[in-house]
């Protein structure tokens, strides 16, 4: 009897642990998925309080100054990162071409930032170098989002501003190329169908004039032979 009651408590210490195994692997899981996802809520609301805080702070912004101050307030912020955009925009009113510049590199240095906002900001920057007179940096940074391609819904018209500044200084064959290169995009794009018709005007300009036959009926009559001199008389 005494046997028979030790191994009915080996049986019954190792069902208690066996159920403990199971069961305290499953409570920790549990406690880590609860702390994560109550540490996430924490950080979501962190982030929504400072965006909105970002936000009221913007509205009350008036200048490219008092918008600056709310990027450096609010970094690594959405808002924060549409203040340096407003900045650039009030700047770029006021022909502060520098200014402009700066502020656009400001928001391409972000290293998490939404990809349509860093097109964006790089049209931006190309558009203050053409205007400040920096006509290659201008091209090199619209062809940055131009040879995106598909990836970016700003390539066509970032492949015609480049184009036209090759237009304006009379570089036919580099408009040519960029216009190329352009009307491989979206045809339904009114920039890249402004592509393809500058490219037929470039064929047309190539092609010789093409001499269409005169109708027999729209030339002017023979000419008549003149009479031949009467030969003199011989005596």
């Amino acid at each position: 009897m005494a046997t028979l009651a030790t191994d009915e408590s080996n049986i019954l210490d190792a069902e208690t642990l066996n159920w403990r195994l199971i069961v305290y692997p499953i409570l920790a899981a549990l406690v880590i998925v609860v702390g994560g996802l109550g540490y996430y809520y924490y950080q979501q609301t962190q982030r929504e309080q400072l965006e909105a805080s970002a936000r009221a702070a913007l509205v009350e912004a008036k200048t490219p100054q008092d918008m600056l101050k709310v990027a450096d307030q609010f970094p690594q912020t959405d808002q924060g990162t549409i203040a340096l955009l407003s900045a650039a925009n009030a700047s770029f009113a006021q022909k502060d071409y520098a200014s402009t510049i700066a502020d656009y590199q400001r928001v391409l240095q972000a290293t998490a930032i939404d990809s349509g906002l860093r097109d964006s900001a790089q049209i931006g920057l190309a558009s203050a170098q053409e205007a400040g007179g920096k006509g290659d940096d201008a091209i090199n940074s619209y062809l940055v989002v131009a040879r995106e391609g598909v990836k970016s819904p700003y390539a066509p018209y970032a492949y015609n501003a480049a184009a036209q500044i090759y237009e304006q200084r009379g570089d036919k064959q580099n408009e040519q190329k960029i216009l190329t290169e352009a009307a491989s995009l979206d045809p339904d794009s009114p920039f890249v169908k402004q592509a393809q018709e500058k490219l037929k005007e470039f064929e047309a300009a190539t092609q010789p004039p093409i001499t269409a036959p005169v109708p027999a009926s729209a030339l002017p009559p023979p000419v008549a032979p003149a009479p031949a001199a009467p030969t003199p008389a011989q005596h």
